[in-house]
């Protein structure tokens, strides 16, 4: 049987989550990843079992053993490296936000579009089994017409100025670390509807990169509340309200479990219990893309990504 074999730029934290995945994933498998630094990504291939190692991102791109890449660097490189494997004919999975510059988006896109090589950014939260349950629901009508989306991510990241969390040079802060989750559940469950109107809550680091957010999003008739955080724990969980029950999803961005409330009553439960993160449906999923000839998902369409960098874009406007 193929298997669609996959490389990884950057062996940071997400990447680590991402590489143990692979020992659930049935059609896709890891062989390679690339560092420049020679020490770090050897033994994150020692760890993982990893065949390949290269010290340039050039070199990885350039192997044609090579189908598809995962590009799990800081925000702020993604679309350089992205831009790479694209030109060396990789299709690419690139961790969220796929840009930190709207614009960048629509270039990766349109390239994309233009050389016929697969993208995709890495929203994994959308194929977890809890949240494409949790949209079922919502399709058959158990909660009637949605019209509130109440979203929170949040932990305390401590304050460091070398931290990529607050350097403003690496695109840190907390929108587009945590915050991004947030409007992926707006966009996810109002459909891609372009909010009206936007208000913001911003408060910033001594480094000048936010670390707590409060975001309302206005629609024609519904209203999404988003909060994120570096400052404090939040709930970290998802409620989506609708005109006759709602659903709660605890720990939404990794969520093992949602339930479904009738008034104060929970009348109906789901529970995931993988063995896995939760990136290995997204890596299956992907595989599968590849293996059958698509160019885009199908789960995360490029539409959303331009619609998630296009609200992102707007909220940071606020800031200031």
């Amino acid at each position: 049987m193929k298997k669609i074999k996959w490389g990884i730029i950057g062996p940071g934290i997400i990447a680590h989550s991402f590489a143990q995945d692979f020992a659930h994933v049935t059609k896709g498998e890891l062989v390679a990843v690339a560092s420049r630094n020679e020490e770090r990504a050897k033994k994150f291939a020692d760890q993982y079992k990893i065949p390949k190692v290269y010290t340039s991102y050039e070199s990885l791109c350039e192997d044609p053993e090579i189908d598809a890449i995962y590009i799990a660097t800081p925000h702020n490189f993604h679309y350089d490296q992205t831009l790479l494997a694209l030109q060396s004919n990789k299709a690419v999975l690139c961790e969220k936000p796929l840009t930190h510059i709207a614009e960048q988006t629509d270039e990766l896109i349109a390239f994309a579009e233009q050389s016929g090589n697969y993208l995709m950014e890495g929203m994994w939260t959308y194929f977890l089994p809890v949240i494409q349950k949790a949209k079922q629901w919502v399709k058959e009508g158990k909660i009637g017409k949605v019209k509130h989306v109440k979203s929170e991510f949040g932990y305390p990241v401590p304050y460091d100025t070398s931290s990529r969390y607050y350097d403003p040079k690496l695109a840190g802060g907390a929108l587009l670390d945590m915050g991004v989750y947030n409007v992926a559940m707006a966009c996810f469950f109002f459909d891609g509807k372009e909010p009206s109107d936007i208000h913001v809550v911003a408060r910033k680091a001594e480094s000048g990169v936010d670390h707590d957010v409060t975001t309302l999003l206005v629609y024609e008739d519904e209203i999404a509340n988003l909060t994120t955080a570096f400052r404090c724990k939040l709930p970290n969980s998802c409620i989506i309200i609708g005109e006759e029950g709602y659903i709660e999803i605890p720990d939404f961005w990794r969520a093992k479990e949602c339930r479904r409330y009738k008034m104060e009553d929970c009348v109906e439960v789901f529970e995931d219990h993988r063995n896995g993160n939760g990136f290995e449906f997204e890596i299956e999923a992907v595989s599968i893309d590849l293996l059958e000839g698509r160019k885009s998902s199908e789960v995360v369409p490029w539409e959303v990504s331009k619609h998630l960098q296009s609200v992102m874009k707007k909220i940071m406007e606020k800031f200031d």
